[in-house]
């Protein structure tokens, strides 16, 4: 009498999970957890995201002051910033330029700013301040390819995680994100 091995007698299904099976539930996990990770990071891509796009447009401007042979500007105030040119005789927003354009700060996000070692407070646009306008910190932009030597500060207002972009007078830029300080 031949005896059976009491796993034998069982179906297939209940002796166990096949690879495929375990593969599969392990892709999904994965998934879930690289979508769990990412939503967690979003709330510092906005600081990274800015800064990055502040420091190439500063670059940008830079290139075509030298490329245009022309003075751009940096204008800064408490709600974001603006590009200025100078005409010769005053110095006027830069116009018919997409990438140039006036830009607002993303809501809860603060620039601090140190012009030419002097650390500078911001104002705001109320119409209070609007004889203040005119002096707003400015970042110069030369066509000799100089700038203003400046240290800007990006984070979210109250927290730390801030990025810096530091400028040189010789033109040179540099973004250092928080684990840099």
């Amino acid at each position: 009498m031949i005896s059976r091995c009491p796993s034998s007698s069982l179906p297939r299904r209940a002796r166990g999970f096949t690879l495929l099976e375990v593969l599969v539930v392990m892709l999904i996990i994965g998934v879930l957890v690289s979508f769990a990770v990412l939503s967690i990071s979003r709330g510092d891509t906005s600081v990274q995201d800015e800064t990055q796009r502040l420091a190439a447009l500063i670059r940008l401007a830079g290139q075509e002051a030298v490329s245009q042979g022309q003075e751009f500007a940096v204008e800064f105030d408490s709600t974001g910033y603006a590009f200025l040119s100078f005409d010769g005789e005053k110095w006027q927003p830069v116009a018919d330029d997409e990438l140039l354009r006036p830009r607002s700060l993303p809501q809860a996000l603060v620039i601090d700013i140190e012009l030419e070692g002097e650390r500078l407070t911001l104002a705001g646009q109320s119409q209070e301040e609007e004889e203040e306008k005119a002096t707003l910190p400015r970042l110069f932009l030369l066509s000799s390819g100089e700038m203003s030597p400046f240290d800007l500060t990006v984070h979210k207002s109250g927290t730390g995680g801030a990025y810096h972009i530091i400028g040189t007078a010789r033109g040179d830029l540099h973004v250092k994100a928080p684990a840099d300080d």
